[in-house]
């Protein structure tokens, strides 16, 4: 063997270390969301727990394959900041993980909206960016809920 074959085959084996065994821990680490019907209102009672106002409600379907509607909730916390939050429910795993797979594969300004998606059963939610706060304390409700059939 070469000494420019090691040297490729070092940089080979360097990558991969580097790059894709972290990608594998996350996956062993954070298992996927069961896809299952979620009763109830999962943001609803999350805010609730949390002591954070559910200020306005609407309906929405998202123009996404497999979308069977939502809920658009505004909340509000004691100190008045206000953050906007959407739920879709999917009638099946492979419609939901699709739609997950298309959020996380825009680019920031290109087509993908600000903020955070949270996974529970067959519902995704979205949370518009959080200046206030609100996520962070209504967070730990939403991963009691996950994974709960």
């Amino acid at each position: 063997m070469r000494e420019e074959d090691t040297s490729t085959w070092a940089v080979i084996i360097i990558l991969v270390m580097v790059f894709l065994l972290p990608i594998g821990w996350i996956f062993f680490a954070y298992p996927a969301e069961p896809h299952y019907v979620v009763t109830g209102e999962p943001v609803r009672d999350a805010a609730q727990a949390a002591g954070i106002r559910v200020i306005s409600t609407s309906d929405i379907t998202w123009p996404i394959p497999g979308a069977e509607g939502g809920t658009i909730y505004i909340l509000e916390d004691d100190a008045g900041n206000t953050l906007a939050v959407q739920t879709q429910t999917f009638n099946s795993a492979e419609s939901r993980d699709a739609a997950i797979l298309t959020f996380s594969a825009q680019t920031m300004g290109k087509g993908k909206t600000a903020g955070t998606l949270v996974v529970i059963g067959d519902q995704l939610i979205h949370f518009d960016p959080d200046p206030g706060g609100i996520l962070s304390r209504i967070g730990a409700e939403l991963r009691k809920m996950q994974g709960v059939q």
